[in-house]
């Protein structure tokens, strides 16, 4: 079976289109909203990974149930066979009548179809207009790990978006799974050094940041020096996945006062959990 599936994506190398990396990397956006909102003084926000968008309807149901005005997602599938060729970050939208940015991280080759490649992504969707989305790739990669992996062979590398929305500036992140956590520190760093140099005193980094469970004080205290709280606050060991003993997903907020948070527990519709948090805000 694991040969077959080998073969199989690694046919991909020639019966598919290759992207350069600016291509991967591009930034697409959208929007289906409808009606114009006004900023709140609470945001409802919502990091998920969504395990490639697979599941797509009993993600829709999750998502329309948590009614939240800023999501940010991550292993969000564009045009890939596992995930019925669809561009899920725009689905998404549609369903949710919400704005849209999204990103490639990698061409999953042999995942492509219909003439196109696909790529695996992150994206932020939210009630409100999304201002100045930028895509940095991380300097630190660990690339011969996916570039040499038979199963999964892949181009690209490990990015952060960034956007405004709410009034808020966002990082969605999804940091190395195939390194150390060393790897993973330096990646959150160039974040950091980002937002030092931002004109916005509100923000949020969220994401699936593959935290190890040696790294969790260090995360903690990290970003307690950077001026952030963690969103969920003290809750315990919260688990945000079915496949770690660890929280390997979080929010963090600088600039803005927690109201509350909780990791949403949904089962078989992804691999990682819904975290949800409210803040409140002063917008812009």
């Amino acid at each position: 079976m694991i040969v077959a599936i080998s073969i199989f994506r690694l046919a991909g190398l020639w019966a598919e289109p290759s992207l350069t990396d600016q291509q991967i990397h591009q930034l697409v956006s959208g929007s289906a909203a409808t009606v114009t909102a006004a900023v709140p003084g609470q945001l409802r926000v919502v990091t998920w990974n969504i395990e490639r968008g697979v599941r797509f309807l009993a993600i829709v149901s999750t998502l329309k149930r948590l009614e939240a005005d800023v999501i940010l997602l991550q292993e969000v599938d564009r045009f890939a066979d596992r995930s019925g060729n669809r561009d899920v970050a725009s689905d998404l939208a549609q369903e949710l009548r919400m704005h849209w940015v999204t990103g490639g991280e990698f061409q999953e080759i042999g995942e492509g179809g219909r003439g196109r490649a696909a790529t695996s992504n992150q994206a932020i969707l939210s009630r409100f207009p999304i201002l100045n989305a930028q895509i940095s790739v991380f300097a630190r990669q660990a690339r011969w790990k996916w570039k040499a992996n038979p199963l999964q062979p892949r181009r690209g590398g490990r990015v952060a978006i960034r956007a405004e929305t709410a009034g808020v500036t966002f990082y969605n992140l999804h940091l190395e799974s195939g390194d150390s956590d060393p790897v993973r520190q330096e990646q959150l760093e160039e974040v950091l050094r980002v937002h030092g140099s931002a004109s916005s005193s509100v923000a949020i980094i969220g994401g699936d940041l593959n935290t190890g469970e040696r790294a969790r004080r260090g995360l903690l205290q990290r970003m307690t020096d950077a001026g952030f709280v963690d969103a969920l606050g003290p809750v315990g060991n919260r688990l945000t996945s079915s496949k770690y003993p660890r929280p390997v997903d979080w929010i963090f907020v600088h600039g803005a006062q927690r109201v509350g948070g909780h990791v949403e527990v949904v089962q078989k519709v992804s691999d990682h959990y819904p975290l949800v948090s409210t803040i409140t805000v002063n917008p812009k």
